[in-house]
């Protein structure tokens, strides 16, 4: 009779929805791929425009032309992605991206270099959105939280091992086949697109309205355009203050950061998921204090090991409060709005990003780095009292209030 019972339990109970599929594994390695030809030239291309006659501000605006670029077309491929659905617009980014690597090919000037940066950055904008708004569409609402860590790990494994991968064969062979692996590279992003058999998504009527931002996306964007700000002094500033206080090895600080971020978002998607709405306070939490606790060690940065700590703890952070926030940003907004929210979680990223390269520099000139790395845990601080203000609202009373 007890076994007889435990069938009928086992029948009853509820089964999670499949996540893994083909689906989902053309998905992941796509933007797996498109990632790490993405930082692959974030590294390379500033030492292929000075090593041919350009200069750092040269270098600084080839980065600028595609960060303008991805925040120009994310919106709006938010907007046609969900008017006119996934597949063509996820081509068309992806086409877009790979012309400039093609001609890169010619080892163009730098002047030349610079323009079709800006039309790579927008095809970066329209692939990445596109990519997440499929992957949206891809994993089961019941494991979105699983889903989006597996699925996130594609950037923080690029930005663990491209960089070192591309410098490697710009070293030791030539930049012409650093452009060849890298198109090649894109080639193969473009049959696992066309591979994937997307979900049918209702298409909007004609007089369906263009949008800058997507509303249910609007607060947690917010909250992370802030913490942006503060990843931007890390991006833009800590090599030069490293060298300032002795130290060549800026990059142990990344690379630290790359390893936490990469378990601290696969992590968070699970605790969500299996902790409900008090998974979002406890990611919330322990990331603030581990990113205050970054910028304090990074202030106080003298030896290897305060870098290789500081960024052990940053990554951690930042993967827990940034995965907890696209979630937020995404999980409210209806299936016919997810190209927008994903669009507008990420235009605030890469505006916070833009915004605090420039900011933190001006700040960085008038106190010295040490103290704008204080002044950095202002905008994390203001960030926590935000979310807690706003928490109400992202999550949604009626399921905290049910959940509780």
């Amino acid at each position: 009779m007890p076994e007889k019972l435990q069938e009928i339990i086992e029948y009853v109970k509820p089964q999670k929805p499949r996540l893994w599929s083909a689906n989902f594994v053309l998905i992941c390695l796509s933007t797996l791929f498109l990632s790490i030809v993405f930082h692959s030239f974030n590294t390379t291309l500033p030492i292929y425009i000075e090593k041919f006659g350009g200069t750092a501000k040269i270098a600084g605006l080839a980065l600028s032309s595609l960060t303008a670029a991805a925040i120009i077309s994310r919106p709006i491929t938010g907007f046609y992605l969900d008017k006119y659905g996934r597949k063509l617009i996820f081509l068309g980014g992806i086409v877009l991206f790979m012309i400039p690597t093609a001609i890169y090919l010619k080892m163009i000037p730098v002047v030349m270099l610079v323009a079709f940066r800006f039309v790579q950055g927008l095809g970066w904008g329209i692939g990445h959105t596109a990519s997440g708004t499929v992957a949206l569409d891809i994993i089961p609402r019941e494991r979105l939280g699983e889903g989006l860590g597996i699925y996130s790990l594609a950037n923080s494994i690029s930005m663990s091992c491209a960089p070192a991968i591309a410098l490697w064969l710009i070293n030791n062979y030539s930049f012409e086949l650093l452009f060849l692996v890298c198109l090649i590279i894109t080639a193969i992003i473009l049959i696992f697109v066309l591979s994937i058999r997307y979900p049918k998504i209702e298409r909007q009527a004609s007089d369906f309205k263009f949008n800058i931002v997507d509303r249910t996306a609007l607060r947690p964007s917010i909250i992370m355009l802030i913490i942006s700000l503060v990843h931007s002094s890390l991006i833009s500033f800590l090599p030069l203050y490293a060298l300032e206080q002795g130290l060549t090895t800026a990059g142990y600080f990344f690379t630290a950061m790359a390893v936490t971020t990469l378990i601290s978002r696969f992590l968070s998607g699970i605790i969500i998921d299996r902790v409900g709405w008090k998974g979002y306070d406890l990611n919330i939490i322990v990331g603030t204090f581990s990113i205050v606790s970054a910028m304090v060690i990074v202030a106080h940065t003298g030896k290897l090991l305060h870098l290789i700590v500081g960024g052990l703890f940053f990554g951690l952070g930042f993967g827990l409060v940034q995965f907890t926030l696209l979630i937020l940003a995404v999980n409210n907004a209806p299936p016919e709005k997810k190209g927008s929210a994903n669009a507008t979680y990420y235009t605030a990223v890469d505006l916070g990003i833009a915004v605090g390269s420039l900011s933190w520099g001006f700040v960085a000139a008038g106190v010295g780095y040490k103290a704008m790395y204080y002044l950095v845990i202002m905008p994390v601080l203001m960030s926590f009292y935000i979310y807690l203000k706003w928490k109400g609202r992202m999550i949604g009373e009626e399921f905290i209030t049910r959940e509780g």
